[in-house]
Parts: structure tokens; sequence; C-alpha cells
């Protein structure tokens, strides 16, 4: 699946606020202070006391921290273990406290937005902290084993303090490691390890990561972002390269082996290899998982609903499509010769015009995963600028994902135009509250470039009725991945029912759907936030289409959920009716 940088980030550093219990700003207001004034004062520093207490996150959101009053911050991985969960979950209570503190009416526009945003995903966040071992930090896709490579291979240097800090990040990859590992050991001796299937598959990825040394990424892309600076002699440049080639042979290889070590003496400890619903609690878990990651409002049984009826709706619109015209399998094999990603993002920007607004000109890169990691990273993911630094974006193609030019043109669309990168220059050209980026919004997120990814068939050069058709396929596909999340995690689907469920719908592959098993069995809730999320924003869709009528505009209501977001989905529905009704009285001919 696709996926963001922040993902990456959150999947491999921990939830927001694992640190510590952070220090809160008094409550008092200062002489002449506004109420908009004390709220700006806390989240500001709630923000700035979070991201310097990760190395990796401050980095990825400011390229320049000491613009931001960030100084002397540690170069840390950060903490990760029960115990930081446990000093989150006081952090959050006491954030709760400290908000419910403040007088939501005397604050501004933006700051009540931002409360709203904090008031509902607060609760969301404290509630999986009563489940302190349930997360698995070695996924084979989501892991840090598998991010945090190209997290490093991707860490910019705008100064020499971050190649200096870069090196030393480096150098504490094995100790960073270690106490993952000791969590993990907690896990099992809680009964919460891995599958074996699942840890072949990481092991497997360790060793895959650790072959070919000499030839290593971590080697040739540092020395390509060395060679790109202006500010370093070539003494320095060498003498740098020698440094890092001595953390890599020394702190991150060594790391590798210790993981392929621990995690096979810990192989064999884990007591369900099915879904999450099968241990204690499991259900509960994962349920507190989808509200957390989805955003959405609903509960379990309302969200497992909600998924048949929208599958349901795919199909029928595929039967209809395929009834009225019958001609249309014999097309099916049309393709699209356009395989340059650049030409398609051109393409796509330009498309997009007439259905969502402007945003800024900004460039582009697009990469491709290294070989090393080609079997276990996503088909494709977006890398997030730093907040003060928006001018430049990277998309990262995995060449596994074996791509034509239809393919291709619906995976940038979902990384690019008008997915993520586009909603990301979008989000920032409000300026919101840079509290707001502490939290990952995975159901707005992905559910977004989800929605996105649909509508761009549209702008293939396809014959509509195709395009139509291949929307309602792409729907219909990931609709069963995420149906299938819920039914392994939440209703306990066995791998024989799996089975049963996607020979239904055609699927009877015994190797395809075991893989999409593992995959789901791996990742909890990782195709559930994708599918929900788009399913989400298509109601907020019809809602408006049916207050607004022939008044609705798609390119308004997009401007709208771009300027909102990202966010929970209660809390864009509530705006949602706002703006209909501002809008309904800004066209009211008797206003």
């Amino acid at each position: 699946m696709k996926h963001s940088k922040r993902m990456l980030l959150l999947s491999v550093l921990g939830a927001v606020f694992l640190c510590a219990v952070l220090i809160i700003p008094s409550l008092g207001k200062s002489p002449g202070q506004t109420e908009d004034e004390r709220f700006a004062a806390f989240t500001r520093e709630l923000f700035l006391q979070e991201i310097s207490s990760n190395t990796m996150t401050l980095h990825y959101t400011l390229a320049a921290p000491s613009a931001y009053g960030v100084k002397d911050a540690p170069v840390t991985f950060g903490l990760y273990s029960a115990k930081s969960k446990a000093g989150a979950a006081a952090a959050l209570e006491n954030m709760l406290e400290t908000l419910s503190g403040f007088s939501r009416p005397d604050l501004s526009e933006g700051s009540r937005l931002t409360y709203d945003i904090l008031e509902d995903q607060l609760p969301r966040e404290l509630a999986l902290s009563a489940f302190p071992y349930y997360e698995e930090v070695f996924s084979p896709s989501l892991g840090a084993q598998a991010q945090l490579p190209v997290l490093l291979a991707e860490y910019a240097f705008y100064s020499e303090a971050d190649i200096q800090n870069y090196l030393s990040l480096l150098s504490q990859l094995d100790t960073y490691y270690d106490s993952l590992l000791e969590y993990e050991r907690e896990r099992a001796r809680a009964g919460f390890f891995m599958s074996d299937e699942t840890a072949d598959a990481v092991i497997t990825q360790c060793r895959d990561f650790i072959a070919g040394p000499k030839d290593h990424f971590l080697l040739s892309t540092f020395e390509d972002r060395l060679d790109a600076l202006d500010f370093l002699t070539e003494e320095e440049k060498n003498a740098y390269t020698a440094s890092n080639r001595t953390a890599v042979f020394g702190h991150v290889l060594p790391a590798y082996e210790t993981l392929i070590q621990e995690l096979t003496k810990l192989k064999g400890t884990g007591t369900n290899p099915y879904g999450l619903c099968y241990y204690d609690r499991g259900a509960d878990y994962y349920a507190a998982l989808a509200a957390c990651t989805t955003g959405s409002g609903r509960s379990m049984d309302e969200i497992i609903s909600l998924l048949d009826e929208q599958l349901s709706q795919s199909l029928h619109a595929m039967a209809d499509l395929l009834k009225a015209h019958p001609d249309l399998p014999a097309a099916a094999s049309q393709t699209m010769e356009i395989l340059d990603p650049l030409y398609i993002l051109e393409t796509l920007e330009e498309k997009i015009k007439e259905d969502f607004p402007a945003a800024g000109t900004v460039s582009c890169q697009v990469k491709y995963v290294d070989p090393s990691l080609e079997d276990y990273l996503s088909p494709a993911f977006y890398l997030t600028p730093p907040m003060d630094r928006m001018e430049e974006h990277v998309i990262y193609i995995n060449p596994a994902g074996g791509y034509d030019g239809l393919s291709l043109f619906t995976t940038l669309a979902h990384e690019g135009y008008p997915g993520h990168l586009y909603q990301t220059v979008c989000e920032n050209s409000v300026n919101p509250d840079p509290v707001r980026r502490l939290f990952y919004f995975g159901g707005y997120v992905e559910g977004w470039a989800t929605y996105v990814e649909w509508l761009s068939y549209s702008y293939t050069p396809l014959d509509p009725d195709m395009a139509a058709l291949l929307s309602a396929n792409a729907s219909v596909s990931l609709g069963l991945h995420a149906r299938a999340d819920a039914g392994i995690h939440y209703e306990g689907w066995t791998p024989e029912d799996t089975a049963r469920f996607f020979a239904r719908y055609g699927i009877k592959d015994a190797e395809a759907v075991h893989s999409i098993y593992q995959a789901v069995l791996q990742d909890p809730g990782n195709y559930l936030k994708y599918y929900l999320g788009a399913i989400e924003i298509l109601d907020l869709r019809r809602q408006a289409e049916e207050a607004l009528g022939a008044r609705f505009s798609a390119k308004e209501f997009h401007t709208f959920l771009l300027s909102a977001g990202p966010a929970p989905f209660p809390v864009l529905e509530r705006y949602m009716r706002e703006w209909i009704a501002a809008h309904e009285k800004s066209t009211d001919p008797a206003a």
C-alpha cells in the first residue's frame, strides 16, 4: 500500500507524546493576555517540547529549528518502551486537563479548530495507552528495521550541524534497536511476540539489508548528499565520508546482525498466529486502534456495515457499467504508454485545475527504492518536507510494484497531484497551528489520497466508461483488503475464513490469499485507514451535494476539506455543516 512519510515517522519512532510527561505551561493569564494568546502559548510550548525530544521528528518537521526557538536539543531517537508509553499516557491526561481550562468561545476561529481537533484526538490517543504490548515495532513493512533506513537515506543536510547530528544518530542505532529488542522481550513474556512466519520475514529482511556491505546504499546516498553541498571543502567531505563508513560498519550493520540473532532467539514464543481479537481484549485494542488511526467517529459494528455497503455499491456500479457496455471487458487490456513520472505529475497538475484549488509551485524528485528493501516497502510513498521548507518534495517508487503506465499514473495521483504532495502544500498554505503536525491523521491523509486516486482515472486518456469501471474495480480491490482487515482482527477470521471470503469474489489463488492474510496480520488497521478514510470523505461530499444541490461545487468542497484538515472526521463534519450553512446564506438571493 502507498503511504506517506508522516506515517513512516510515527511508525518508527512511536506514537505522539511517548517521550516523557510534558511540562504544560501554566493556565495563569498574564496581564493583558487574551484567551487566544494563552492558548497559542500552550500549543507552541507543547509543539516545541515534543519535537525537541526526538531528532528524527525534529529534523523532518523543521529545517531550521533555531528559528522556532529550538536550541541545544539532544541528538536522540527518543524512547520506546512500556515505561515510556506509561509516561505518554500521563502526558495525555495532563494535556486534556489543561485543554479543559480554556474557554473555547473566547478563541479565534483558527484556535477553535485546533482546540476541537485536540479535544477529539487526545482521547483516541489515550485509549491506546491501555494496551502497552499490542503494537509490533518490527513488522515487515512498517517496522523500524524497514523504514528507518529510508528516513536516514533521505536525511537532508541543510547545515554542517545536520551532518554531525546524522552521524551521531547512526552511532546510536545499535543502542536504539537494543531498546526496541528489550520491548520485544517484554512483549514475548506477556505473550504478544509475533508469529513465526512474521519473524522469518523480518529476519530475512535484515539479512538482505546487510548483504553486499561494500555497496550499501547508506554509503552511496551519504556521499551523494555531500557532493551536492557547497559549504564543505573536499577535505571535510572526505573526513565525513570516512566517519560515515565507520558508523555504518561499526553500528548500523552490527545492529541488524543483533536483530537477526535476538529475533531468532525469540522465534517460537509467539502464542497467536491469528488476528488481534484472539488476544485478551484484542478486539477492544483493534477498535481503539481503528478509532485513532482512521479518525472515524463510528463504532466497529457501524464501520463494518459501512465497508460492506460501499463494497456492494462499487460492485453494483461495475455490474451496471458492464451491462450497459458489454464490450468493456474486451477493451480492458487498454494501456497507457506514458512511463515518465515527472511528465505524469505535470499532466496531473494541469488536469486537476477545474476541480481543485490552486497550490503553490514546488519541485518534486522521483526516486526508486533500494533493491535491498524492494520486497518489504510499500509500492510507493511520499516524503513530507519540513514545514519551513515546503519547496522540495520526494516521491519514492518501488520497482517491485511492477508498474505499467496506468498504475503509475494513479499511483502518482495518490502520492503527488492531487494526493499527498498537493494536500501537504495546501495544508501548509493555510498556516495551521504547528501542534497539529504532531498527530498522524491517517484516515484523512490516506483517505484523501485514496479518494483522489479513484478520481484520477477520469484524468487518463481512457474511455470514460472504462475509466469508471477501473476506478470502481480499484475501490473493490481495496475494499476487500479493508474488510479482511476488520474481519481478521475484530471478528476473528481464520485463514480458512479469509479464503472463503475472497472466494466469494472470485479470488481463489491460495498463495495470493495467504499473502493478503499475512499482510493484514502484520499491520493491523493499515488497509482500513485507506478505505474507511476515503468512504468518510465520500460521505462528507454526499452530504454537501444533497444540502447544496445545484450550488455544489467540487472545487469549493475540496477547498473546504483541504483548509480544515487533516483532522478527525467528526470535527470535519461539524465544520462542514457550518460551511454549508454559510454557503447557503451567501448564495441565497433573499439574504
